[in-house]
């Protein structure tokens, strides 16, 4: 083949190299953001037992979910700045809840360190399952008055790459079942 003729053949691949490069960095941004839209929440149960309705109570105290040791520890002695960063989850998962159940207005006061009464409801929880790719935690709800249990959440978050966006994610899922129980 002469030299005239490689360069015209490679002149006509050339573009079409681009263009399948082009195609196929399309598919996979189509495909990345047809997964990122897909839900990664589950709710495992959602109960409400309580006999009067839960649009009653004017009062949301928090309290901060409890967080064992165990479910984040590995055993390596050298993990200061993991542990405290684990430590700080419960109050920053309070913080967030605070935040979003504040910005619906469904709840006339919305502390962590508001009186008890009959009006009130106490939110508390804790983490069951705190892993590299899942976080669970079960949530209470209870009377103010008597302090017996009204509703019960639990929650699955999957595929958590980022611990800290997992918590603000898990805020809002709280705060979205404290707006549902509303009408029930």
């Amino acid at each position: 083949m002469s030299v005239d003729a490689e360069r015209s053949i490679a002149g006509r691949t050339a573009p079409i190299k681009r263009w399948g490069r082009f195609f196929a960095l399309c598919a996979v941004v189509l495909l990345m953001t047809a997964c990122a839209a897909t839900s990664n929440v589950v709710t495992d149960e959602e109960i409400v037992t309580n006999q009067k309705p839960m649009a009653t109570y004017t009062s949301l105290l928090l309290r901060d979910f409890e967080l064992k040791r165990e479910l984040y520890d590995d055993g390596d002695e050298r993990q200061g700045e993991r542990e405290q960063r684990y430590e700080r989850i419960p109050a920053q998962l309070t913080e967030q809840i605070q935040r979003y159940v504040k910005a619906r207005r469904v709840y006339e006061s919305v502390s962590r360190t508001a009186e008890i009464s009959s009006k009130t409801l106490i939110l508390q929880g804790k983490f069951i399952r705190m892993g590299r790719f899942r976080i669970t935690i079960e949530a209470l709800l209870l009377d103010g008055a008597s302090g017996q249990e009204v509703a019960y959440f639990r929650q699955t978050l999957w595929d958590v790459l980022d611990t800290s966006e997992a918590v603000g994610r898990l805020g809002r899922e709280v705060a979205d079942f404290l707006d549902r129980i509303q009408y029930k």
